[in-house]
């Protein structure tokens, strides 16, 4: 049991260590501009946007406290990104805590309303008229 404690817990540490990061690198180099950014794959071979694109811009805007700027280039970012960071932050707490965090809190209606918002934005926002003209 201790090895699998300080498996999560050296887990938890890595990713906060890695989020900092890239905040900093983010920080300090502009998306498209400077620095190494991966294109959209997606993008790439079709030409349509993927509910993640723009998410790098949008970020690189988070940091710099521009959130309108990083609302109009990815929205759904933005909107999720306080539940991303909740859920974080509690699962952080309780495994540096050294307790054992459950397997799947979330219930099955949540997953698929998730789903179901995550594919509707990728729909809409490859619709040809305002405000999802790319």
């Amino acid at each position: 049991m201790p090895t699998e404690f300080m498996y999560r817990r050296s887990t938890v540490v890595g990713i906060w260590l890695l989020l900092l990061a890239g905040s900093v690198y983010l920080f300090a180099f502009e998306p498209g501009q400077s620095g190494f950014f991966p294109p959209c794959m997606f993008r790439l071979l079709t030409g349509l946007t993927c509910p993640g694109c723009g998410t790098t811009r949008a970020l690189h805007q988070i940091v710099h406290g521009h959130f309108v700027a990083a609302f109009m280039l990815n929205p759904l970012l933005l909107l999720a990104l306080p539940f991303l960071a909740y859920a974080f932050l509690r699962y952080s707490a309780i495994v540096l805590r050294g307790g054992v965090p459950p397997k799947n809190s979330l219930p099955a209606p949540y997953i698929y309303a998730v789903f179901f918002i995550v594919a509707g934005f990728w729909i809409f926002r490859n619709m040809p008229f305002y405000p999802f003209v790319s």
